[in-house]
C-alpha cells in the first residue's frame, strides 16, 4: 500500500513539473522584405564615366519620398601587374533627397599631406547594385551588369554590347571618349558617355 501512494505521488509532482509555466519569448531579428518597385517609381539611374575615365559618377533622379536609406556597391574588374583583379566601392546613404549623385574614384586616394590618387588600370567593367529602402523596411534591389568601353574600341568592334544586345553607331565616332553600358531600371539598356554623343541614350531590347 504504501509503494502504491508513493508512485502516486512521485507521479502527481512529476505532472505538476511539466504543467503550464512561464516562458521567454524570443524576438526575432528584424529582416528587410525584398519587394519589386512599381516601375513608374523607380528612379533613374545613370552611370556616367568621366572625360579621363578615372571616376564613375553614379546618379539617382526621382527617389520616391518613401525611401529611407540606399545602400549602392559598384564592382569593377582591373589589372594589376598583369594580373585581374576585383575591386568594389560602396556605402549607405541615409540623407535621402530626390536626386542623388555620388562620384566615384576607380583608383584610391591619399589625403594625408596633399591629395595623391592612383588610378586602376584595364577597367573593363563589372556590376552595379542598389538597394532601396523605405520607412517600413521593405527593400527594392535593381542590380545589372555593365561595360566601360571607349570610342577606339566601339569602333574597331563596330558596335557597343552587353550579352547579347549590342548598339551601332550611325556613323564611325570621334574623339578620344569612355562609355558605360548596363541594364536600364526601367526597362531596356542605357548607354552613357562622357560626352553627348550620337550612341548616348536608352534602347529597348525588341
Amino acid at each position: 500500500m504504501k509503494t502504491k501512494i508513493f508512485v502516486l505521488l512521485l507521479a502527481s509532482i512529476i505532472l505538476a513539473a511539466c504543467g503550464p509555466g512561464t516562458t521567454s519569448k524570443i524576438t526575432p531579428t528584424p529582416t528587410s522584405k525584398v519587394i519589386e518597385m512599381p516601375i513608374a517609381d523607380r528612379p533613374l539611374v545613370s552611370l556616367t564615366p568621366s572625360a579621363d575615365g578615372h571616376y564613375l559618377n553614379l546618379k539617382l533622379a526621382g527617389v520616391p519620398s518613401s525611401i529611407t536609406s540606399v545602400e549602392y556597391e559598384v564592382i569593377y574588374q582591373a589589372v594589376d601587374n598583369g594580373s585581374q583583379i576585383e575591386k568594389g566601392i560602396g556605402d549607405t546613404i541615409k540623407l535621402i533627397t530626390a536626386n542623388i549623385e555620388k562620384n566615384l574614384l576607380l583608383g584610391t586616394e591619399s589625403c594625408t599631406s596633399g591629395c595623391k590618387y592612383s588610378y586602376d588600370k584595364g577597367i573593363i567593367g563589372g556590376h552595379l547594385t542598389i538597394n532601396f529602402i523605405d520607412s517600413n523596411g521593405q527593400e527594392a534591389t535593381f542590380n545589372t551588369p555593365y561595360i566601360l568601353t571607349t570610342t577606339t574600341d566601339i569602333n574597331k568592334n563596330g558596335a557597343i554590347a552587353l550579352g547579347n544586345f549590342s548598339v551601332k553607331p550611325k556613323t564611325k565616332l570621334t574623339g578620344n571618349d569612355y562609355f558605360v553600358m548596363m541594364n536600364d531600371y526601367r526597362g531596356g539598356y542605357s548607354v552613357f558617355s562622357s560626352r553627348q554623343n550620337s550612341l548616348v541614350g536608352n534602347y529597348q531590347n525588341n
